[in-house]
């Protein structure tokens, strides 16, 4: 369906829907050996149009490829905990970088209509073992069982970074988060940057703060070389609010907010 004679025919800053296809499956066969899951199943889907009137083309120049492998959960862990008062929003994963940025815009937009910059910033960059560490951490709690595991929550992180799955772990009841106290791999990243990178192999939780709660997950955390951090606390007063600052700064809770809005509002 593609006509490579003239490279007029794509943008500069995508590669071409046969390449994608083939780059496609080897990246998702060689990420899932990598973390430790092989690729068992997936499929590919493209299209290409010509009007024998026209001459007009219509194609997907970005087409689509599904994977998939197999899991399992306990019966009793398919619902998450209500959010409560005092509980602790933790970050696991990798650290914070620029990547992922603009991603619903960029994948929302006519491709090849805006900069190419923004095109490259809102690829998402797979990491196969920090993704492994996280999965063996995230494992280890729920073999503990039902009533010894400490994530009361957990929500994956994914297109929106941490606005869109921080306000959704602390729904309905809303809480404060201290931007700083996230794990940056590029100290240079704005508080924007920050809220709203996609980068990957990354989960929000809930636990308590106690000894078995945040404290069985950090020593987890800790054996298998998982970075974390407390990011900030559930508070009850059904709104998100988000300060460029660390926690343990003086007058943290007193700094003006970046981000204050009711929950409602932005679910």
């Amino acid at each position: 369906w593609e006509v490579t004679q003239s490279d007029s025919l794509y943008p500069k800053s995508l590669a071409s829907p046969l390449q994608i296809l083939k780059d496609a499956s080897d990246g998702a066969s060689d990420y899932g050996n990598k973390f430790g899951e092989p690729l068992c199943v997936g499929y590919t889907r493209t299209y290409g149009w010509r009007n024998p009137e026209t001459g007009e083309r219509r194609e997907w120049i970005k087409p689509i490829m599904f994977s998939g492998g197999l899991g399992q959960i306990d019966h009793g862990m398919l619902e998450k905990d209500v959010p409560e008062v005092g509980m602790l929003v933790v970050k696991l994963g990798g650290p914070a970088y620029k990547v992922g940025l603009g991603g619903g815009a960029a994948s929302s937009t006519e491709s090849g209509n805006r900069d190419a910059d923004l095109d490259f910033n809102a690829v998402q960059r797979g990491d196969g073992e920090m993704s492994q560490k996280l999965y063996r951490v995230v494992r280890t709690c729920i073999e503990m069982g039902v009533e010894k595991n400490p994530i009361l929550s957990i929500h994956d992180q994914g297109a929106g970074g941490n606005c869109n799955c921080v306000k959704e772990v602390v729904e309905p009841v809303g809480g404060r988060i201290y931007l700083r106290d996230v794990v940056l791999g590029d100290a240079s990243m704005s508080a924007l940057e920050v809220w709203g990178a996609e980068y990957q192999e990354n989960d929000v939780v809930l636990v308590n703060d106690s000894a078995d709660g945040i404290g069985v997950l950090s020593k987890v955390c800790q054996r298998e070389r998982l970075p974390f951090s407390v990011i900030g606390q559930v508070t009850g007063d059904g709104r998100v609010v988000v300060t460029d600052n660390k926690s343990t700064d003086v007058d943290a809770d007193k700094a003006d907010p970046v981000f204050d809005l009711p929950l409602e509002l932005v679910l």
